[in-house]
């Protein structure tokens, strides 16, 4: 069996190396998986380089046979559909039909979900709401996730108490403006912490203090995610999983989410987080401040959460892509039977 991962762009972002991990997971499995993209094969990620290959463009003669070809985004699976002899699988790390910016689109991408397409998804949150909106199965494929890289330790700095925000601030998905401003009364009594992918003018100019981490190499991520004291996330419900906070609770640090889909489906017990409504700011910064002065509920936090983050590993998630990937024929079958397809 030929997988072929069709990708946009090879840019450090959480989506782009969940679709690395997935075909280095394949090729462990025994299966043929390739990643192809117009763009040159990912410094951040050696891993998938023997098994990526860079295209002129993505049409099918580019993209080569296959027998399965897995759209990694919306626009990405009309590509798919195109690929000869291939079954199209569609891979939903998030619903793009919700995306403010992508409005004029949401037509467009409604009758891409509708076809009749392999439907995987990276949470049970985005499984069950392409089930319940377009009426067709999908498969929930879990997070994979290194849990001895991503382990527990003690802090690594002292000083201030340390709240990091990750991601980008000019994407309102990650909801990182709404937290830095969320977070600014408190400014004299916390460190603000940034991971991202390059800090605009206008972040520098809100928060010229905070410590800023831009584009380092996933592996440097833990020891940072070990430097703080809580994590923060108030992500919109466009949101389609949150690997950061999975990051954060494998290093047994406690987060403060918006109370959305992903984060529910990651947490259902509110365990290992505090959620609060991702537009109120009055409550993350209670949030954050009741973490500040009260250690043992960090400390309580953090241990369940990193027993949340040893269900994620890739095991788990290894078998499961295997399994989904060999049952595609048989899937396609009786979802184009049910859909009154040929």
């Amino acid at each position: 069996m030929r997988v072929v991962y069709l990708l946009n762009g090879t840019a450090l972002y959480g989506g782009v190396k969940v679709v690395f991990q997935h075909a280095c997971l394949l090729r462990r499995f025994g299966i043929e998986a390739e990643v192809v993209s117009p763009e040159p094969a990912p410094t951040w990620f050696p891993e998938v380089w023997p098994y990526y290959r860079q295209v002129e463009d993505m049409s099918p003669e580019a993209i080569g046979p296959a027998d399965l070809a897995v759209g990694t985004i919306y626009n990405a699976v009309p590509i798919a559909q195109r690929v000869p002899d291939a079954i199209a699988v569609h891979l939903c790390q998030s619903f793009e039909g919700a995306y403010e910016p992508l409005r004029d689109q949401w037509p467009l991408i409604d009758e891409i979900y509708r076809q009749p397409t392999v439907k995987l998804a990276v949470s049970p949150h985005l499984a069950a709401l392409i089930e319940r909106r377009f009426g067709q199965p999908c498969t929930v494929i879990p997070q994979p996730l290194d849990t001895e890289l991503f382990s527990p330790g003690p802090r690594q700095k002292d000083g201030t108490f340390r709240v990091l925000v990750s991601g980008r601030w000019d994407l309102e998905v990650k909801g990182v403006e709404r937290a830095m401003r969320a977070l600014r009364p408190l400014a004299h009594e916390i460190e603000l912490v940034r991971l991202t992918q390059n800090v605009t003018d206008e972040e520098a100019l809100f928060w010229p203090e905070a410590e800023s981490h831009v584009a380092i190499l996933p592996e440097r991520v833990p020891d940072l995610l070990r430097s703080i004291d809580v994590y923060m996330s108030l992500s919109s419900e466009v949101e389609g999983f949150g690997l950061p906070v999975l990051e954060a609770m494998s290093c047994a640090r406690p987060s403060v989410v918006s109370d959305i889909g992903a984060h529910r489906a990651m947490d259902p017990d509110e365990a290992a987080m505090i959620r609060v409504p991702f537009d109120d700011a009055e409550a993350s910064r209670a949030a954050v401040v009741r973490l500040r002065d009260d250690g043992e509920l960090r400390e309580r936090l953090g241990r369940e959460g990193r027993k949340i983050a040893l269900t994620y590993s890739e095991d788990r998630t290894g078998p499961a892509l295997v399994a989904a990937h060999e049952g595609a024929p048989a899937a396609r079958r009786q979802d184009r039977s049910r859909l009154g397809g040929p």
